[in-house]
């Protein structure tokens, strides 16, 4: 349900060879994974942090297993590479290092010199692989990594990212190529005005609403921020994950058990730059459905098209449980008496009902009906709150949550010095959004929005959007 942080699934190069994943569970990690979330400092630059080399990781996001610890390993010693070989073959099993020795490993580590940074994190539904997305100087890539029964490593890929291509140089160029890449296409680039209105630079059907995948997260961050501004919510207020809220990947919470804490602030990261579902219905709960629903009607005109707001687990129960039979009772029932099938049936549905499988996943499934939607226009106008709201010093953990992660756009850190980014995907779904804001001052929003209702999207279309993102913002910058 999301654009992979850097994109890097578009392009996989393995640089080691990786041995079968284990079903088995390794050992478990005795506390909370190396590393500390900085803490923000409050401070009109410090509240809105660039997110670029040097900035906030997620490290101690790391799951409390042996492919946490392994992964949080890596992290600690890449840098320092060429490693030791008895440090190798302390982390890895018999049969990866058959196919790749430590001389191999210490190649591959070495050409991603630098600290290395975690920005976004996602599991299976077992808790023994993980991919990562990675940030070393200016290289952007990811990792995938498993461990065996006994918690080695016995497999690790690292996945450049690709180079995106080059973007139109006009706006007539630019809204051609994104019409060319699916059926229904919306988008919006804006700048932000003084009083912090959305002033539309560039449009293609800005006012017509599309399916968000996990930009819907954006509503339940605004919900969550105002609650902690109300004092009804603290960023450092504990939370146990709940059984009946763990959903399905993305993410990496579906993997941790019942029980484990975790802050409001740690779990709006996780929701951001990783997509992490869990997350998100472990928020959605904590502030309430209603108020979600009222965040979207501040910035949205389309917000009865979210009414009942969805949880991630019940849109997958709805699309993957015995479909299409709860989706076409739900459909078939008037939106005022939604809520309460969610509530008596869908919620009490257990998660093993759900069969994600790759022939589930082909086509999509109901994207114009069950999905959370928007048009571009809304969506700016939410990016706009959220930062007029991250000035202030209690809402910082607004902007290093959208900070983390920019799924590989590439913009110069030197002219924009802060980059935001929500996107989201499901099968027939795509949406890119991002705000940034450059060395002077000037803030500019860009929204993109892709959908079929009847075909996935192609793969590749994932970095031709984010080439047209990326483009929108020099033609925004350039006036």
């Amino acid at each position: 349900m999301r654009v992979r942080s850097a994109l890097a699934v578009l392009g996989t190069v393995a640089v080691a060879a990786t041995a079968a994943c284990s079903g088995a569970q390794g050992g478990t990690a005795s506390g909370q994974a190396t590393g500390t979330r900085p803490a923000t400092v409050t401070g009109a630059t410090s509240v809105l942090p660039s997110g670029g080399p040097g900035g906030p990781s997620l490290t101690w996001a790391l799951p409390k297993f042996a492919v946490g610890r392994q992964l949080g390993w890596l992290l600690s010693a890449a840098p320092h590479a060429p490693l030791p070989t008895a440090e190798i073959e302390q982390h890895f099993d018999r049969t990866f290092l058959a196919a790749a020795p430590p001389a191999e490993v210490n190649q591959a580590l070495e050409k991603y010199p630098g600290a290395w940074r975690l920005v976004s994190l996602d599991a299976g539904t077992a808790p023994t692989a993980l991919v990562a997305g990675i940030v070393a100087g200016t290289a952007d890539f990811g990792v995938t990594i498993t461990t065996d029964s006994g918690g080695l490593i016995g497999g690790a890929v690292l996945t450049p990212a690709p180079s995106l291509p080059a973007g139109p140089a006009s706006w007539q160029a630019l809204d051609a190529a994104a019409r060319g890449l699916a059926p229904d296409v919306s988008f919006e680039a804006a700048s932000l005005g003084a009083g912090g209105s959305c002033e539309p630079l560039n449009t293609v059907s800005p006012a017509a609403p599309r399916p968000l995948g996990s930009m819907f997260k954006l509503y339940v961050l605004g919900a969550v921020a105002d609650a902690v501004a109300a004092g009804r919510l603290s960023w450092q207020q504990s939370v146990a994950l709940s059984a009946d809220l763990r959903s399905f990947p993305s993410g990496s919470l579906q993997v941790e058990p019942a029980g484990t804490r975790y802050t409001v602030s740690q779990l709006a990261d996780l929701m951001i730059s990783s997509s992490d579902n869990t997350a998100a219905d472990e928020l959605a709960a904590l502030v309430g459905r209603s108020a979600i629903e009222a965040q979207a009607r501040l910035t949205s005109a389309h917000a009865s098209l979210n009414v009942p707001f969805l949880r991630t687990r019940e849109l997958f129960q709805l699309k993957y449980d015995d479909y299409p039979s709860y989706a076409d009772a739900y459909l078939a029932l008037a939106p005022a008496a939604r809520l309460a099938y969610l509530q008596t049936v869908i919620d009490r549905r257990p998660l093993s009902g759900i069969s994600a499988t790759t022939a589930a996943l082909a086509s999509p499934r109901d994207v114009d009906a069950i999905e959370w939607s928007a048009s571009p226009s809304d969506l700016c106008a939410q990016f706009a709150r959220l930062y007029q709201g991250a000035g202030q010093a209690s809402l910082g953990p607004v902007s290093a949550a959208l900070s983390f992660n920019d799924a590989g756009i590439g913009l110069n850190r030197s002219a924009w010095p802060l980059v935001w980014f929500k996107g989201g995907s499901e099968t027939g779904v795509l949406t890119l959004g991002y705000l940034a804001r450059s060395a002077t001052g000037r803030v500019d929003v860009v929204v993109l929005e892709l959908s079929d209702p009847r075909h996935a999207i192609p793969s590749s279309a994932a970095l031709s959007a984010l080439s047209l993102v990326h483009a929108a913002f020099g033609l925004a910058a350039a006036g």
